[in-house]
């Protein structure tokens, strides 16, 4: 009866220290290179770009294959090149684009890397001749593709295909030569309704991200839906700025209305 009660208490207690270590291990905070990543993605998410890179820098250094360092890396140096001239904007785009890819060797699987290192070519493109920026477009494409094909429900990479959508549809001849070269094999051809379609789906899905709302307002004038193009104008006023761009982009907005009551 004791050696029955013993081993009883036994199992008892081990049952109690591994949920006791479980639930240790689930409260502890990150350690490293992971809490480096958290902190990077707190300034990121505060707009503090230059703190996230520092951040992101120090995880890196922690773990060299860090796929939350690299992509974050990939993401502030992205946005930090938007408003950055000369020869440091090209600097940035050209980390963003080494990390970016660097991101998806380290994690093929996650669809994040794949949507950063479109951004990155997209910025990499517009610093780049027609023959190279027509290249880059099958790359980004791609890219974009393979990211929604891994996870259908990440606002930015719509954003993104939109963009790439109505890009290409508005290019001119010089650009149409060689896109119709390299560009021959891509699925689904660009035109402005798929730009419309993509960006409207990253508006369903991410409907307080002004920069998504703004680009389906500017394709809308494209096509001369006015009257789509002055709603979605109209909740980029009336939204709060949260991201850094977010003021510009409002200003802009107001810009574009009083110009559509003159119209």
């Amino acid at each position: 009866m004791t050696t029955k009660r013993s081993v009883w208490c036994a199992a008892a207690l081990l049952v109690t220290l591994i949920g006791v270590r479980h639930a240790q291990a689930v409260a502890a905070p990150p350690t490293g290179a992971e809490a480096a990543v958290e902190h990077g993605d707190q300034s990121y998410a505060r707009g503090q770009f230059r703190d996230a890179l520092a951040a992101y820098r120090s995880a890196l250094e922690k773990d060299p294959a860090s796929f939350g360092a690299l992509c974050g890396l990939a993401r502030a140096e992205s946005d930090l090149s938007e408003a950055t001239p000369g020869e440091e904007r090209r600097r940035l785009v050209a980390a963003a684009v080494e990390h970016a890819r660097a991101a998806v060797k380290a994690d093929a699987a996650n669809a994040h890397g794949h949507v950063w290192l479109a951004v990155a070519l997209g910025l990499q493109a517009e610093l780049e001749g027609p023959r190279t920026r027509a290249g880059l477009w099958r790359e980004i494409r791609s890219e974009l593709d393979r990211a929604i094909g891994i996870d259908p429900g990440i606002a930015r990479a719509y954003l993104e295909r939109g963009r790439w959508n109505r890009r290409l549809a508005g290019r001119g001849i010089w650009e149409r030569a060689w896109s119709k070269v390299l560009l021959a094999h891509s699925p689904h051809g660009a035109t402005m309704d798929n730009a419309l379609r993509d960006l409207e789906k990253a508006v369903e899905l991410a409907p307080v991200d002004l920069q998504a709302r703004m680009e389906l307002a500017r394709t809308y004038l494209k096509v001369e839906r006015l009257g789509d193009a002055r709603r979605e104008l109209e909740r980029v006023v009336a939204s709060p700025a949260v991201h850094p761009r977010d003021a510009g982009l409002q200003a802009e907005a107001r810009v574009q209305l009083e110009k559509l009551k003159k119209a």
